[in-house]
């Protein structure tokens, strides 16, 4: 009898030591690096005027996890050429630049593959240039959800795929008829990437 005590005692405490360890929060990080294809629509200048899809990169730094959540940063930037210039204005190119934070929630598949649907919020700042000239800077807010589909090749590199669906808050001084046509823009993307844990 005392021996079966000490063997629960034991196999208590080291299921209470494993669900305290899972509890806690890991500075974790992983590094993504990815191709991205932007489609911009609905009824606004980024989609009206400029070429569609465009392509970017996007880089991402997962730092911390707790459970099977993980928080991080991502950066993007990407190109758009502009096709229509009576929209516009006297812009070749419009830059984007995207710094976003992201909330993911890891759903194992099987030993190899996960999911990973995420929720983002960042800002951004679309530079529009003509040639080598500078001719303003708009900025505002991302704000989008998506879903990553990750495949492990070892215990160092991942291979993703990520889609998802963003909205951008914009800020434009124009007159009331065209805010919404400068305010506010809908992207589409899909990326290809690799991680390193």
């Amino acid at each position: 009898m005392k021996r079966i005590s000490l063997l629960l005692i034991l196999v208590f405490q080291l299921g209470f030591g494993q669900t305290e360890q899972n509890n806690k929060v890991k500075f974790k990080g992983n590094f993504g690096l990815e191709l991205k294809s932007n489609y911009y629509f609905g009824d606004n200048y980024l989609a009206k005027g400029h070429e569609n899809p465009t392509i970017g990169f996007a880089f991402n730094w997962n730092f911390l996890e707790y459970k099977k959540f993980k928080l991080g940063v991502s950066f993007e930037k990407n190109t758009l050429q502009v096709v229509d210039y009576s929209i516009g204005g006297f812009i070749d190119k419009s830059n984007i630049t995207v710094y976003n934070s992201n909330l993911s929630y890891q759903i194992p598949i099987n030993a190899k593959i996960t999911l990973e649907p995420t929720i983002f919020y960042g800002q951004l700042f679309i530079k529009q240039k003509y040639g080598s000239k500078n001719y303003g800077i708009q900025n505002g807010n991302d704000l989008g959800i998506g879903v990553c589909l990750n495949y492990r090749l070892n215990k160092s590199i991942q291979v993703y795929s990520n889609f998802a669906l963003s909205h951008y808050f914009l800020t434009t001084n124009t007159s009331q008829e065209f805010e919404n046509y400068f305010n506010s823009s809908n992207c589409l993307s899909l990326s290809l990437g690799c991680k390193f844990f």
